[in-house]
């Protein structure tokens, strides 16, 4: 794994907030401001910006105008891809306890200081994280992640948990930069599931700290990464490959129960995601997500999910030959 270097100062904040960017200029400047509103000063909280390159606007003039000073800005030479720049994230940062925030996503008041509190309660964790409240580009209120068990304030099982439920996102996590001194930057081979090996690397390492409130938003839109990579069916070779890396953080003992609750996920991801096509009127593409779901996890809960997919692209495929006939009768003289 990219090999993350210890800091070598005495006097380091307790934070780093490192904010990964790409061609978001207008997100990211909400982004920025939901981490000022609670800045506790340089002293306690590094903030920087870490742009992959961006082309299609200006993220240093956002920081500028917003940060005034306060927020470092670090450009890429070239883009990297997301793994490689969330790994320079970790490497650029200064704090002892590091927090990755996707430039699209937003933190609640009050997000730091209940998470040192957290911390500072459970000395023995090397990440903490908490539900995630899922909003659309408008921040209207979707759904809230899945809870998970939690014995005297640490994630019971942990890794398990995380390997065959996947039940967060970055916007709710903060890891410990020793532990990524340990163990390592993101993995370098997947693209889009680099954050669930990643957490379930981590967790089998050591013990997960709960917060027991969402103060973390994560914002889906269209042209967020993980809708980008929808566009195709290449997604889901990245989260097989993760599968597979997953495994090799369990015991012997161990991997089958988590290949086959890993896969179960990936199985629910392309299903969900099939849904979603559906929904947009791209009926083959949502078929074909259904028959790799199908094939990941030939379980009767995912085959149940992927004919539900392929009855519903059916008939939306009839009605839009429908309309498109009918579209060319009109046009006849």
């Amino acid at each position: 794994m990219p090999v993350i270097k210890p800091v070598v100062s005495a006097t380091r904040p307790f934070w780093s907030v490192m904010i990964p960017s790409y061609n978001n200029a207008e997100l990211l400047e909400r982004t920025l401001a939901s981490v000022l509103a609670q800045d506790p000063g340089p002293d306690v909280m590094q903030i920087e910006v870490v742009d992959d390159g961006s082309t299609g606007d200006d993220p240093a003039e956002v920081v500028e105008r917003l940060g005034a000073g306060r927020v470092g800005f670090f450009r890429q030479p070239h883009n990297v891809g997301a793994s490689a720049n969330f790994t320079t994230c970790a490497r650029r940062s200064q704090g002892r306890w590091v927090h990755v925030l996707h430039s699209d996503d937003l933190v609640l008041p009050r997000f730091y200081a209940r998470y040192r509190e957290v911390i500072e309660a459970c000395p023995r964790a090397i990440m903490a994280a908490a539900q995630t409240f899922v909003i659309d580009v408008l921040g209207r209120y979707h759904v809230v992640t899945t809870p998970v068990e939690v014995v005297d304030g640490y994630v019971h099982d942990a890794a398990m948990t995380i390997a065959t439920t996947h039940p967060l996102r970055c916007v709710s996590v903060v890891v410990a930069r020793s532990a990524y001194e340990d163990w390592g930057g993101f993995h370098p081979g997947l693209f889009h599931a680099n954050d669930w090996e990643m957490w379930t690397r981590l967790a089998a390492r050591g013990p997960v700290a709960w917060v027991d409130e969402p103060l973390g938003l994560y914002r889906t839109h269209p042209e967020s990464d993980s809708n980008r990579v929808q566009r195709s069916t290449a997604y889901i070779d990245d989260c097989v490959r993760a599968v597979d890396v997953i495994v090799g953080h369990f015991d012997v003992p161990d991997r089958r129960q988590a290949r086959a609750g890993a896969r179960r996920i990936v199985g629910d991801y392309a299903t969900g995601v099939g849904l979603g096509l559906v929904a947009e009127g791209r009926p083959r593409l949502a078929v074909a997500n259904a028959a790799r779901a199908v094939r990941i996890d030939p379980s009767i809960h995912t085959w149940t999910r992927a004919m539900e997919v392929a009855g519903l692209s059916i008939t939306r495929k009839a009605a839009l030959t429908k309309a498109t006939t009918k579209n060319r009768m009109r046009r006849r003289p």
